[in-house]
C-alpha cells in the first residue's frame, strides 16, 4: 500500500497524493506549498480570508495577495501574507502557472477574464485547488463550483485576524471561527 499524505487545511479528496508518485515525478519540486489570493481590497482579502491565508502561512505556504493598487498592505504582513499588484501580475502571461491554491473573489471572477482563463486553464490539474470566494455561486460562473466545507480557522489565526482588521480599518463583524470557499471541480 503506498503512502498517503495530505496537506492540512485543504478541501476535498484531491488534497491526498501517493507519496510514490510525487516522488516519481521529473525535475525540481518546490519545497513549499504557493498560494496566491486574488482581491479588490486588502480589507476584502482580511475580513473574507484572513484566518484561512494565516493558517496556510503559518504552515509554511508562500501566500500572495494581488489587490489593484499599491496601498496599505500592513494588513497583509500581519498575517504572513505578501501584496503584489494585481495589474503588473496580470499582465505576465503564466501569472498563475505553478500555484498550488487559487482562490478569487467571485466578483473579480466575473468582472476579468484572464482571472477566468487561469481557473479554466487549472480544471484538469487535480493537484492544483482553485476556489471562490465572497459571495456564493451562481449561474455567470459556470459549471464547477459547489460549496465546500467552511475552513475552521485555527485560534492562532482568530487572533492575528482580529489584528489584521483592526490594521486594515474594518471593524470586526460578529465573531466567525470559519470562511467560506467554493470549490471548482472542473470536469474531474
Amino acid at each position: 500500500m503506498a503512502t498517503r499524505f495530505a496537506v492540512s487545511g485543504d478541501f476535498g479528496s484531491e488534497t491526498t497524493r501517493s507519496a510514490g508518485r510525487w516522488a516519481d515525478r521529473p525535475g525540481p519540486r518546490p519545497m513549499c506549498n504557493r498560494a496566491t489570493v486574488v482581491a479588490a481590497t486588502v480589507a476584502e482579502a482580511v475580513d473574507s480570508l484572513g484566518g484561512w491565508i494565516f493558517d496556510r502561512t503559518a504552515a509554511g505556504c508562500e501566500t500572495l495577495v494581488l489587490v489593484p493598487g499599491s496601498g496599505d498592505t500592513r494588513a497583509l504582513e500581519i498575517l504572513g501574507a505578501t501584496a503584489i499588484d494585481l495589474g503588473d501580475a496580470l499582465t505576465h502571461a503564466e501569472w498563475a502557472t505553478g500555484l498550488d491554491v487559487l482562490a478569487a473573489a467571485a466578483d473579480m471572477y466575473l468582472a476579468d477574464a484572464r482571472i477566468r482563463e487561469a481557473f479554466r486553464a487549472r480544471r484538469d490539474r487535480a493537484a492544483q485547488q482553485t476556489y471562490l470566494w465572497g459571495r456564493g455561486p451562481a449561474v455567470e460562473f459556470g459549471d464547477g463550483f459547489a460549496l465546500v466545507n467552511t475552513y475552521q480557522v485555527s485560534l492562532a489565526g482568530q487572533a492575528f485576524k482580529r489584528a489584521a482588521l483592526d490594521a486594515a480599518g474594518v471593524s470586526p463583524g460578529p465573531h466567525s471561527a470559519a470562511e467560506m470557499l467554493w470549490a471548482d471541480h472542473g470536469h474531474r
